[in-house]
């Protein structure tokens, strides 16, 4: 695993300062982008299907179940971030949004809720009273930010309606997930899911920064492909590989 995190960490340095240096190269930046997204995305699945098959044992097991929509809604994610290349790269569409692609990821998040609900579920009993204050409370505090930031200067202000729509279904998706994702975090604080669970609650964070960042940049017409939020999506896909990684390894 010591090799993992360090290939995990040279790689988020090196596309960290691709994207930091791209005013040496600001016509290849955009196209690099729109290729690494989905390479990222891809081996986000592929790390999800590990443990699937680990845990496969019939369609009617739970852990069966709920792996099977962890790597579904990751499997959508993926389509998304293909769905986006082939606008750019194949209809030269420079920036496809809304487009299908953001069909294909909003659907990604309901398997992936479901995954999560159902898995926390398990082990509701370990649930303590402090800890369900304090995931209310932290999640509170990220659903009002996350409201004074995007969803409440959105309303009545977006002309496009299908544009604001999924301006506004993006972080309350996020939120959704980590209203879930925070409980486990909670459960399996200090155990041996622990740290599988922090990269998990990691991902939904940057996730819901980046959707938030892109909401902004879009409605302001400063978003490019190439844009430094578009790393903060690649961030999310990597320590969605590490958690998975990390649950099918080191139990």
């Amino acid at each position: 695993m010591l090799a993992i995190y360090k290939a995990s960490l040279i790689l988020l340095v090196g596309l960290t300062l691709v994207f930091v240096f791209q005013g040496f190269y600001p016509d290849l930046i955009g196209p690099f982008s729109n290729a690494v997204s989905p390479l990222i995305a891809g081996l986000a699945v592929a790390s999800s299907v590990l443990p699937l098959k680990k845990y496969w044992h019939k369609i009617g097991e739970r852990f069966s179940i709920i792996w099977f929509f962890f790597t579904a809604g990751l499997a959508f994610w993926f389509l998304g971030e293909a769905g986006w290349a082939v606008y750019t790269f194949v209809l030269n569409v420079e920036v496809p949004y809304p487009s299908i692609a953001d069909v294909f990821w909003l659907i990604g998040y309901i398997p992936l809720f479901i995954g999560f609900y159902l898995y926390v579920r398990i082990f509701a009993t370990a649930l303590t009273r402090k800890a369900l204050i304090v995931s209310l409370a932290v999640t509170i505090i990220l659903a009002f930010s996350v409201s004074v930031a995007v969803i409440i200067p959105l309303m009545g202000t977006e002309p496009d309606l299908i544009t604001m729509v999924v301006d506004v279904a993006y972080p309350l998706s996020d939120l959704s997930l980590f209203c879930v994702s925070i409980l486990g975090l909670l459960i399996f604080f200090g155990g041996n899911l622990g740290k599988s669970w922090a990269f998990i609650n990691g991902a939904i964070i940057l996730n819901t920064f980046a959707d938030v960042l892109f909401s902004y940049v879009t409605k302001q017409g400063t978003y490019y492909a190439g844009h430094p939020v578009d790393l903060l999506f690649i961030y999310a896909y990597m320590f969605l590989l590490l958690a998975f990684h990390v649950h099918v390894n080191e139990l």
